[in-house]
């Protein structure tokens, strides 16, 4: 009997380890197809965008109407207390305070994700982050293994083709549109800022914790980034870096400054869109080497006062060139404060649905059309994309669901948000339908799953009193219903049409 049994075993380990390898096998040879043959994932609306830029360039050019410049300047990682106008007591940033003061304040305003790819797709489509393909994680250099673990799973490297973004519309219209600064929706051929609509780029394609961090202008390599490769260390703090070659990036922050003057010098007679996307105070932090060690903020503190004086160049241009009248300057953030950084008086960090994850500062300039103001509205970087084709005459496409708003409102006559609820969706890094992870309103927020250790249930907090402490779902029943009916007609919706595609009219 025993070597019968034996003979089982064995046939059985066997059998096991068969199974092993095939299935080892059938992955390595899919990660090699992958790798040498990838393909994106086909566009679905392709046609209809076309035709919706055609009309935009055929019925409502800007040429020789009175339309506003646009400049947004969209900083990464920057946290909701790390500007001084935002009650930071070490860091200073004058010239934003003084935007602050002399323009709209927001309190209440959020990033469309808590993490860099989604956030900047959700501000360039004026749609959740889940319609145009980014999920909410972030992409990888195409040399990463994330990458292509990342396609291996179906979640693709890019944004979506069909996706319209804000350069594109603008651009039919007869906008000049450029792109200075960190990409990060797409490293390959046809999903580059020149294939979306940006006549001109200068910037990297990747966050600068990733390799390789080349500086490209346009389609082309300008400046090589020959640094080591991460052979294992993290790469992801000043107190452990690497020597740099190719690439010095204590003056990206500079050099996008000076790139961002030159758009504006070279388009002062024409209508113009710049996006100005800064690399930090992302991690690793490089400080200037003209101002290093002079802020009291520290090596950060150092880096978010870099960038506080390039916003100032930028002012000092439009204002040298007579243009800040009619000039609309938004400066935000694409998520909250990674470690480092200041989240101010709000719960949680980069990566998290909590309000210390998505809310960020964000400041609105218009000499002559937007008064002095602070605002307690809530709204999302979504709304930019209205916002702007708003002031321009450009009609928002017919065929898609654009879950931003037009602001205009709000920024000239501090009307009230025009969102009855926000919706937070909850990360992953894997590919798979959205999750709606939160919503608010004016005065409460619903955590569908509060993620917190030993206790993981739904947690309802008052914005306007707590900082996502105190669960007062018992003592107020109705709104906590009335916002998880919110979050599951939203889910719904996502489940059901995630690329929010609308039917012909």
């Amino acid at each position: 009997m025993r070597p019968v049994l034996n003979w089982i075993t064995n046939l059985t380990g066997a059998l096991v380890w068969g199974v092993v390898l095939i299935t080892l096998f059938g992955v390595g040879l899919r990660l090699l197809q992958v790798k040498l043959f990838y393909e994106p994932r086909p566009p679905e609306h392709l046609e209809q965008k076309q035709r919706y830029l055609e009309s935009v360039a055929a019925e409502h050019r800007v040429d020789g109407r009175d339309v506003p410049n646009f400049i947004v300047v969209f900083f990464d990682d920057l946290g909701y207390g790390d500007l001084s106008s935002y009650g930071n007591q070490l860091i200073q940033t004058p010239r934003i305070d003084a935007l602050a003061a002399s323009g709209l304040r927001m309190t209440e305003f959020y990033a469309s994700a808590n993490v860099c790819t989604p956030s900047r797709a959700g501000l360039l489509t004026g749609r959740l982050p889940h319609r145009s393909g980014t999920g909410t994680h972030v992409f990888f250099s195409e040399e990463s293994p994330i990458a292509t673990f990342r396609k291996f799973m179906g979640a693709g490297n890019e944004i979506l083709a069909d996706e319209i973004l804000l350069p594109e519309a603008l651009g039919a219209a007869g906008y000049a549109t450029g792109m200075v600064g960190k990409w990060h929706l797409g490293g390959t051929p046809g999903f580059l800022p020149n294939d979306f609509g940006f006549d001109s780029y200068y910037g990297v394609l990747w966050s600068n914790d990733m390799q390789p961090l080349h500086v490209y202008r346009d389609r082309e390599i300008e400046i090589e980034d020959g640094t080591e490769k991460n052979s294992g260390r993290s790469y992801r703090d000043e107190e452990d870096p690497r020597p740099l070659r190719g690439i010095d990036q204590s003056q990206l922050t500079e050099n996008y400054t000076d790139e961002a003057v030159r758009f504006i010098e070279a388009n002062h007679d024409r209508a113009f869109f710049l996006y100005l996307a800064h690399s930090m105070p992302h991690v690793p932090h490089y400080a200037s080497a003209k101002f290093a060690g002079t802020s009291e903020g520290g090596v950060y503190g150092d880096v978010v006062e870099d960038l506080d004086r390039s916003v100032g160049k930028i002012v000092d241009a439009l204002e040298r060139l007579g243009l800040a009248d009619n000039t609309l300057l938004l400066v935000t953030s694409d998520n909250g404060a990674d470690y480092g950084g200041s989240p101010g008086f709000l719960r949680g960090r980069k990566g998290e649905i909590l309000e210390g994850g998505q809310r960020v500062p964000m400041v609105a300039s218009w000499p002559g059309r937007i008064p002095p103001n602070e605002s307690g509205a809530m709204a999302m970087n979504t709304d930019f994309l209205p916002t702007l084709l708003g002031l321009a005459g450009v009609p928002l496409p017919s065929d898609r669901v654009i879950d931003g708003r037009d602001l205009t409102p709000l920024f000239t006559r501090n009307a009230a948000s025009p969102h009855e609820y926000l919706y937070y969706l909850a990360p992953s890094l894997l590919p798979g339908g959205p999750v709606v992870g939160a919503v608010r309103d004016a005065r409460f927020k619903y955590l569908v799953s509060s993620g917190d250790q030993g206790r993981d249930r739904p947690h309802l907090t008052r914005l306007d009193a707590d900082r996502e402490n105190h669960d007062l779902r018992h003592k107020h029943p109705a709104d906590a219903e009335r916002l998880a009916s919110a979050a599951r007609a939203m889910q719904g919706a996502l489940s059901a049409n995630v690329r929010g595609w609308r039917p012909a009219p």
